[in-house]
């Protein structure tokens, strides 16, 4: 394997990688900043988003075998960030959705899973939202995680958040609408919400129930 392909963010599996239909509003979202992070980079896809762009990119990752899969990700947790008070000029990030990728028992038989358990190929770290279902603690821990991120994000800066509400007991789950007030509630000002049409998974008991679309949100931080 040569040194371009350990860092390309497709080696290692992923359940929830920034799917290409997001990209080029991604792109024109972060365009004019200078310094993007993202909290929970998984295999770093935030890397190749801001080299379209010029800019410079910083990932934090839990889960050390995804933090390697980019020299610009580093191992550590979202809601203990190493930077100082207004380091950044942009967030972009995707946190977990709360749905049935968050299973984190070990299944044994033959049907299809896609979670973050199975992609990672073990039992998940302690603070790894991939294991939160829906509930107090996903919001609790989200409450921590998106204040800390806030701090880091300069006043005038923008943060960029893609999120998708999801399908559980054939009810619509209200995930992004939760999200985006919980920000507005830190001082963030939303200034445009993009609805965009993604695959989704095509299995499961809600399968014939799904959420068409992804949410990016883009928020302001005052100045």
């Amino acid at each position: 394997m040569s040194t371009e392909q350990l860092f390309d963010s497709r080696v290692a599996r992923h359940p929830a990688r920034f799917s290409d239909a997001l990209l080029p509003i991604l792109i024109e979202a972060l365009r004019g900043a200078t310094k993007v992070l993202d909290p929970f980079a998984g295999t770093g896809r935030i890397h190749e988003i801001a080299l379209a762009l010029g800019i410079e990119s910083v990932g934090i990752e839990l889960e050390p075998e995804w933090a390697a899969c980019h020299p610009r990700t580093q191992v550590g947790n979202a809601l203990d960030l190493p930077f100082a008070d207004g380091f950044f000029d942009a967030i972009c990030t995707s946190p977990t959705y709360g749905n049935r990728m968050a299973d984190h028992h070990e299944a044994h038989d033959d049907s299809r899973r896609n979670t973050y358990r199975h992609a990672l190929g073990r039992p998940l770290s302690s603070d790894n939202l991939g294991a939160m279902q829906w509930g107090e603690k996903y919001r609790d821990f989200h409450r921590q995680a998106w204040a800390e991120a806030v701090r880091v994000l300069a006043r005038g800066g923008r943060f960029v958040c893609n999120i998708s509400d999801h399908i559980r007991d054939f009810q619509q789950v209200p995930v992004s609408e939760w999200h985006h007030e919980t920000l507005e509630e830190l001082g963030l000002v939303l200034v445009a919400d993009h609805h965009v049409p993604t695959p989704r998974n095509r299995f499961g008991e809600n399968a014939e129930a799904r959420v068409e679309y992804e949410h990016v949100y883009i928020l302001m931080c005052g100045p």
